[in-house]
């Protein structure tokens, strides 16, 4: 081979050589390039999976509230506090003076178990001033005008309510109130309400407590109780007179139902009787009216005895010739009444 030639071999080989190890480096960039994505990628996943994970349970923690205590914010953050129940919001206050402590212990609830929104005294005040109405409204107005400092403190503003309105019965009022009570057209359950109301402020025993209850009884009440045995404490006697009161009612809705039925049942059964159309003489006349005639009798005739009321009615509805029974033609114009027998009416012809 010539030297020429072998040189320009050799510069050919060093030239491809060197291309080589360029794309051999650049190859190794693009690996090294592929491994960090992969890697890259592979961290995206780990963290999408995460915030997955996150989600769903912020999710169940919505749709559930766990019972026990919600794990601990990440270092650095502020701590959550948790989620408060709901309460139903205490009906309004129209200034019942026997009603004000029921209201306010209401109100206190709402208190206890929402602690965080009603935090101060002024925010307890103004939900309490919020549910007033009607007399308790223009006393809570007037009160907050000449005493706005007493209003941002609890304890004075329930206690100056407590003074104005809560005037419950008790003592003597309620035992006299208690010894008026009776059954009347209430349920026994509703008058068994009211008695315990009443009975709780009296401090009577067992006894005395039974014989004024079965006093305010209803007299059906009473007699069904007589044919049982006597009973032993109050409970069981409001439990056995609720139980006789129940049944009676439902005897009662039973047969009005039943004679509701049997109403209905014969006015379908009995068929509607229609007035019959009256009918003309040929010429032109009404024949019949609305009643039957006064003087529709017919004498006593030889073999024909007198048509009785309840036959005339019959023969009047349907039609009927006051003569012969037949139907198409009025008692004037009978063809087998003698002719000699017809009769004119006081009053002309009917």
């Amino acid at each position: 081979m010539d030297p020429a030639e072998t040189e320009q071999f050799k510069h050919v080989l060093s030239t491809q050589g060197a291309l080589v190890s360029q794309q051999e480096a650049t190859l190794r960039k693009v690996m090294e390039a592929l491994q960090q994505l992969t890697t890259s990628v592979t961290q995206l996943d780990g963290r999408l999976d995460h915030v997955a994970t996150q989600l769903t349970s912020v999710m169940t923690t919505d749709s559930f509230p766990p019972q026990s205590t919600p794990p601990a914010a990440p270092p650095g953050s502020q701590s959550l506090l948790p989620r408060e129940p709901f309460i139903t919001i205490p009906a309004r206050y129209s200034g019942d003076l026997g009603t004000c402590s029921q209201f306010l212990h209401q109100c206190s609830l709402v208190f206890s178990q929402q602690p965080a929104t009603y935090a101060t005294d002024q925010s307890k005040t103004a939900f309490i001033m919020s549910l007033c109405s009607d007399k308790a409204s223009a006393w809570e107005l007037a009160f907050s005008q000449h005493n706005p400092v007493l209003c941002s403190d609890y304890s004075a503003f329930t206690s100056e309510m407590r003074r104005v309105f809560d005037h419950p019965v008790k003592g003597k009022e309620a035992v006299s109130q208690l010894l008026s009570l009776n059954q009347g057209r209430n349920s026994v359950s509703q008058y068994a309400l009211d008695f315990r109301i009443l009975s709780a402020e009296c401090g009577w025993d067992q006894a005395a407590l039974q014989a004024v209850f079965l006093k305010g009884l209803s007299e059906e009440i009473k007699d069904e109780l007589a044919t049982r045995d006597e009973t032993t404490s109050l409970e069981e006697l409001i439990k056995l007179a609720t139980r006789l009161d129940n049944r009676l009612r439902e005897r009662q809705r039973e047969k009005a139902e039943g004679r509701r039925a049997r109403s209905f049942s014969s006015s379908t059964s009995r068929p509607h009787q229609q007035l019959p159309t009256p009918l003309r003489d040929f010429s032109g006349n009404l024949e019949a009216t609305s009643h039957p005639p006064a003087n529709s009798e017919e004498p006593m005739q030889l073999g024909r005895a007198r048509l009785t009321p309840a036959e005339r009615q019959r023969r009047f509805h349907l039609g009927l010739c006051f003569y012969c029974g037949q139907e198409g033609h009025p008692m004037g114009k009978c063809p087998v009444r003698p002719k000699g027998e017809a009769h004119q009416p006081a009053g002309g012809r009917w």
